[in-house]
């Protein structure tokens, strides 16, 4: 090797170990920025013949040039990345659904004085005093206060389940338009990893961001990842490809109907997914295309159901003032939100009917038929009383909940456990990297020793 294939070689040696610190100082500046994967550089030994020139050399001689950068690369296994992809689908659902819930839960509560199954239970009781006292007016008072009591607690219901819509729909909305968002800047750095792929130096800290992305919109939306050759990303869901390269499908949300509806761009191809795994996204359309309208229709069944038995039986009886055929609640009100006394009963409680003789006042015959339908199995294909039915849907609310905080909890754990993994795997230790410094720093004063010899060696050449 002549003495100028020395210096060649070390100042290639220089150029080299001062990328690999640079990594080293990279990797710890980062050390706790999130999303940042840990970089490597790999050396590798350069061959005189892999630098274009060829020079004759005599048998048995050095035909090395030094080192070189092999690869620079971020330290990720996309298999983890998949998998926690995956699982924080689950994640999205299992949240948004125990939140709503839970909210449910607390409307419906069957063991709060003030829940449905409690006031009907005090509602016949106010009948069956009524039938014990049939002509005393303090207690047809007291029952239609008891009444008045319950159609506010519908109302109530009502109004909170009108309020969980609009909040959930608004939630919805966001939650879309954040999904939009994320899937346009995807596609931005899907260009942009590709370019620099191509120019032969990538782009690691957009690769970075690229994936932190993916974690967040993985949480709102059941995405499926696929890493191309060219380093871009091909995002799917249900089949559906929402980026590829640089190109986008928006999701399209209509709220113009009744309920709403999701669907990929303009394809008019609805959103569907496995239930549990659909994210944030999924779960919020379920709930208000689902859950909500079922315990909405539940209540309205329990609402009417209660209207029209308690004034079939009313309209054969006759009021203190011996009149007969009027209602107790008001026949147009037959939902929960729509429940109300009838006019006759809220101007006169003497208007209500407890005897089925009009020349027996003290008679409690309709009294009594309204009190029995306590015992009346009038729901769920004659399965269930009207205190049953209450207690089973404040019931079916909270065993949801409990699953869903359930399938939160394991989807947490799984979470924990993958983000641990592939922390692992992407985490920076500084210890390692201080590790890695001294030895760099120890080959580049090495380096500079040889650098030292090999200028001392052409002084004494050029001495001659």
């Amino acid at each position: 090797m002549s003495l100028n294939q020395l210096f060649s070689l070390t100042r290639r040696s220089f150029q080299t170990i001062q990328a690999a610190m640079n990594t080293v100082g990279q990797n710890v500046a980062n050390a706790n920025t999130e999303g940042y994967a840990r970089r490597r550089v790999t050396l590798q030994a350069v061959n005189i013949r892999d630098t274009g020139i060829y020079t004759a050399l005599p048998p048995r001689s050095a035909t090395g040039l030094g080192v070189s950068v092999a690869t620079y690369e971020r330290l990720r296994d996309h298999l983890l990345d998949v998998a926690a992809w995956d699982a924080r689908a689950s994640l999205g659902a299992a949240d948004e659904e125990t939140r709503i819930y839970q909210v449910l839960e607390s409307l419906l509560a069957a063991d709060d004085d003030t829940g449905l199954a409690a006031l009907l239970n005090d509602f016949w009781n106010r009948w069956s005093d009524l039938a014990d006292n049939p002509t005393d007016t303090g207690v047809r008072e007291a029952l239609r206060g008891q009444a008045q009591t319950l159609i506010d607690t519908f109302h109530r219901l009502a109004r909170d389940l009108d309020t969980l819509t609009t909040q959930t729909t608004e939630t919805l909305r966001d939650a879309v338009d954040q999904a939009n968002s994320l899937l346009e800047e995807l596609a931005s750095l899907n260009s942009t990893i590709q370019a620099a792929r191509q120019k032969g130096n990538p782009d690691l800290v957009a690769e970075d961001r690229r994936d932190q992305l993916v974690h967040e919109l993985a949480e709102l939306l059941p995405v499926q990842v696929h890493a191309l050759e060219d380093g871009s990303y091909q995002l799917t869901v249900g089949g559906m490809a929402l980026v590829q390269g640089d190109q986008v499908m928006p999701l399209t949300l209509d709220l113009s109907g009744g309920t709403p509806s999701l669907t990929f761009g303009n394809t008019g191809i609805a959103f569907r997914a496995p239930e549990g795994q659909d994210g944030r996204i999924g779960a919020q359309l379920r709930m208000l295309t689902q859950t909500i309208p079922d315990v909405r229709q539940r209540l309205d069944t329990l609402a009417a159901t209660l209207v029209n038995e308690v004034n079939s039986r009313h309209a054969s009886g006759y009021g203190l003032d011996g009149l007969t055929g009027r209602a107790f609640f008001d026949p147009a009100g037959t939902t929960a939100s729509t429940i109300a006394l009838s006019a006759d009963v809220l101007a006169d409680s003497r208007a209500i009917a407890a005897s089925g003789d009009p020349t027996a006042p003290g008679d409690n015959s309709v009294a009594l038929q309204i009190a029995g339908l306590r015992d009346a199995l009038l729901f769920n294909g004659g399965t269930e009383t009207a205190e049953t039915y209450a207690i089973n849907l404040a019931g079916i609310i909270g065993a949801a909940a409990k699953d869903a905080t359930g399938r939160l909890e394991r989807s947490r754990a799984t979470i924990d456990h993958l983000d641990a993994l592939q922390q692992g795997v992407m985490g920076v230790s500084l210890d390692e990297e201080l590790t890695n410094m001294i030895r760099f720093q120890q080959a580049y004063a090495a380096t500079a020793r040889v650098l030292d010899t090999a200028r001392s060696m052409m002084d004494t050449l050029l001495n001659l």
